[in-house]
Parts: structure tokens; sequence; C-alpha cells
């Protein structure tokens, strides 16, 4: 019996040049693919902590009201915001992300001091309503008829 081999008219040597010289050339392809995505790390990071959590954070205090119960913390998280748009739109990536966490962070607070002062009038309020005004009113007296 004769053995098949299960590459037919194989060559002895490759298109591609020595084993050797076939590393080298993909060394510079290597490096390249891993340094690639380092590059776009710095944009997506800002899209996702400037426009995606830091504008939904300030969003959110001023329908808590912020502005009104805490105008120190929520105008802070603006300016931070505003600042971070800014370093962004001059590439400055790593700037931006940290005015956006600062800006994230300063609309956390004022949502929860506007939350807490809110909470705190409406029982305030309540505790000064006099307890007749918070009993319902009494049906009316029917007349009989004589």
């Amino acid at each position: 019996m004769t053995r098949i081999s299960p590459v037919i008219d194989r060559s002895p040597t490759s298109w591609y040049g020595p084993p050797r010289l076939r590393i080298l050339r993909c060394v510079p392809t290597v490096a390249v693919l891993a340094v690639a995505p380092l590059l776009g790390c710095g944009p997506v990071e800002y899209i996702s902590q400037v426009s995606n959590r830091a504008a939904t954070a300030v969003s959110s205090a001023k329908l808590a009201q912020a502005d009104r119960y805490a105008p120190y913390e929520y105008t802070a998280a603006e300016e931070y915001l505003h600042k971070a748009r800014e370093e962004g739109g001059y590439a400055e990536y790593q700037d931006a992300i940290e005015f956006g966490k600062k800006a994230e962070d300063f609309a956390n607070r004022a949502r929860a001091i506007a939350v807490t002062k809110q909470a705190e009038a409406a029982s305030k309020s309540t505790r000064l309503t006099p307890a007749t005004e918070r009993e319902e009113p009494a049906a009316p007296k029917r007349s009989e008829p004589e």
C-alpha cells in the first residue's frame, strides 16, 4: 500500500519567504493593532461620561428643582458640565472627563438636597395644618319635612 499525503503538490518552500522574515513582517502589524484601541478610548469615555451621565444628572437635578433648593451645588454642576463640553471641544478628553465626573457629583448632591428639602417642607406643611382642615367635612344635615 502506498501512503497518500493529505496535501497534494505542496511546495517545500513558502511563497512568503523564510519563516524568520515572516515574523519580522508581522511585528508592525501587531504593534498597530495593539495601539489602535488605546487611541479611541478618550472620545468614547468622554461621550459616556459627559454626554450621558453628567448631562442626565444635571437634567434630573433641574427636574427636582435643585436650582431653587440647592443653588450652589446646582450652579457648580452646570458650570462643570459647561467646562467639560468646552474641553471636549478642544480634544482635551481627560480634562473633560474629570470635569464631567465633578458635574455628575455636584448634580447628584444638588438633587439629593432638593429632594430632602422638599420632603421636609411637605412634612412641615402637614404639621402646621390645623386638625379641622385635615378632617373630612361633615355630610350636610337633611332637614326633615314637617
